[in-house]
């Protein structure tokens, strides 16, 4: 959507147009939801996330700066939720947790939310299975830079400018990350 685009949309979001909250949430919602799964690995917690960062753009509308490239400020609201998950994540581990109630023996699981989805294909799903854990694989930085890019389809200048780096650094970031998925992914096809 253009820069044009987006300002008549906001201007009808302010003004209470619930038509043209609708079509803001249409035009980013894939984009955003995309870039939150790959991220998370958990469909559940990406679509809350997603909602969440929709829910924060109407707190702060007003306080918009139509200076700034409304993607980018979207994905950033989204990169802060995520990170804030994280912390939170790594302070309380999720667990889900089975109690036999006619033995009273207690099962639970820490991996829950890495379980592949019924709906992938069994011939795809171990090739995308081999690229999340090469992308785990990856610094937190370099993922979100390929993140972004490849799921939020934003621009590199973009990604500079919300993580605060020089554009530079983030084409050698984005550059590094990607070579090491190929080597990654090549080893592990070797290994199979």
């Amino acid at each position: 959507m253009d820069a044009q685009a987006v300002t008549v949309l906001l201007a009808q979001c302010r003004a209470g147009d619930k038509g043209a909250w609708d079509a803001l949430v249409d035009a980013y919602w894939q984009r955003l939801y995309g870039f939150a799964w790959q991220s998370t690995k958990n469909r559940d917690l990406a679509h809350d996330l997603v909602q969440e960062t929709f829910l924060r753009v109407v707190q702060k509308l007003e306080r918009y700066d139509h200076r700034d490239k409304f993607d980018a400020w979207l994905f950033r609201i989204l990169v802060n939720l995520i990170r804030d998950h994280s912390r939170s994540r790594v302070r309380r581990p999720v667990r889900s947790t089975v109690v036999d109630t006619s033995t009273g023996a207690e099962m639970t699981d820490d991996m829950a939310a890495r379980t592949g989805q019924p709906s992938d294909p069994i011939d795809h799903q171990e090739e995308v299975q081999s690229l999340y854990a090469a992308l785990e694989q990856l610094p937190e930085i370099d993922r979100q830079v390929l993140l972004l890019r490849h799921y939020g389809e934003m621009p590199f200048k973009d990604i500079a400018k919300m993580l605060h780096c020089p554009l530079g650094t983030v084409l050698a970031r984005a550059h590094r990350a990607l070579g090491k998925l190929r080597i990654t992914m090549e080893v592990d096809h070797e290994v199979k």
